[in-house]
């Protein structure tokens, strides 16, 4: 990795492991903020070597395993918490962890032991008339995923407004969904940086997923793609400035940054519609207009792109049902 090293911010150091298999996203980053003891922000997922390569960053700065205090979520994606485990049996001592109340259960025993497949899986599966060799190839990709962590039983739940607070730093939780339905950035007053975990990402425009598990949703109604922009809106106008990402380099231009997430997912949003001018379609049956070089493996992020921006075009009154399905068939109205 040719990263830009993160620049030196007091008491708040960057750490990062590369992602292999995973180049879009180039690496994964944690933080570390404080003198001792201190508090990680994020994790990579567990490969092999990724803790003795956490470790031995954590050695450079001077501290170990041991002094961590506090673990924070921005959210629960696998990427995002796979260490924590290893990272608690390495300290031999209890570190609390904490997520947002939304993203609680993806974390969970009860969650990830199903393979990350469910029902709702199934259901997706259907409504976006996915063809049977999708299905198993995502079905095989949840279950690998989830030897990339370990499950987390007794998180600790943290709000939107929460502050985290010591002598060194202070964090405010802002609850930002989107990317995730309990996506979080924290932000840290003195040095006005911002965490955002994959709420902003430099070099590629971070996707607000659909959320395919409905059965386990606090709102059943949660429209990842709206949740997104007006997440978007709610950082716009804090004083930033360093973004500290999930994925990749720090980020000094917050605003001209949202503002190309904006277009980008305007131009998406108009590009399906003029596709579904063409003809009536299934989400399925609209990649080859808006995805046309897409990697087999990549499947369920197209249609996941695709019903996230149907819904936007649906409330604005410009696309509807043709048929309830399965699949669902979409037309222009």
């Amino acid at each position: 990795m040719n990263l830009t090293p993160f620049p030196q911010t007091g008491c708040i150091h960057g750490l990062s492991v590369p992602l292999p298999g995973f180049q879009a996203l180039i690496c994964s980053n944690m933080y570390v903020l404080g003198k001792g003891p201190i508090t990680l922000i994020d994790s990579a997922p567990k490969f092999p070597g990724s803790l003795f390569t956490m470790e031995r960053q954590l050695g450079d700065i001077g501290f170990s395993w041991s002094d961590v205090e506090r673990i924070i979520i921005t959210h629960g994606h696998i990427d995002h918490f796979g260490l924590v485990g290893q990272i608690r049996s390495a300290a031999h001592h209890d570190i609390p962890c904490y997520i947002h109340k939304d993203d609680g259960w993806r974390v969970t025993s009860d969650y990830l032991k199903s393979g990350m497949w469910s029902d709702d899986s199934d259901g997706f599966a259907a409504m976006v008339g996915m063809p049977v060799k999708d299905i198993e190839r995502m079905k095989r990709r949840s279950h690998f995923f989830k030897n990339l962590c370990d499950p987390i039983d007794d998180m600790c739940t943290m709000y939107d407004g929460d502050i985290f607070w010591t002598k060194d730093f202070e964090l405010l939780v802002i609850h930002t969904p989107g990317h995730s339905s309990g996506c979080c950035c924290l932000y840290e007053r003195q040095q006005k940086i911002l965490f955002s975990g994959d709420h902003i990402i430099k070099h590629i425009t971070p996707n607000p997923f659909h959320e395919v598990n409905r059965s386990r949703l606090c709102d059943p109604s949660y429209q990842s793609l709206k949740a997104y922009m007006a997440s978007l809106t709610r950082v716009e106008g804090l004083d930033v400035r360093y973004v500290f990402p999930g994925h990749g380099e720090y980020i000094e231009d917050l605003g001209t940054l949202i503002s190309g997430y904006r277009r980008h997912h305007q131009e998406r949003t108009d590009a399906i519609w003029d596709a579904l001018k063409k003809a009536p379609r299934s989400i399925y049956g609209l990649i080859g207009d808006i995805f046309p070089d897409l990697d087999e493996g990549e499947v369920f992020l197209a249609v996941s792109e695709i019903l996230v921006h149907l819904e936007v075009l649906m409330d604005e009154g410009r696309a509807g049902l043709a048929e309830n399905g399965p699949p669902a068939i979409y037309k222009v109205l």
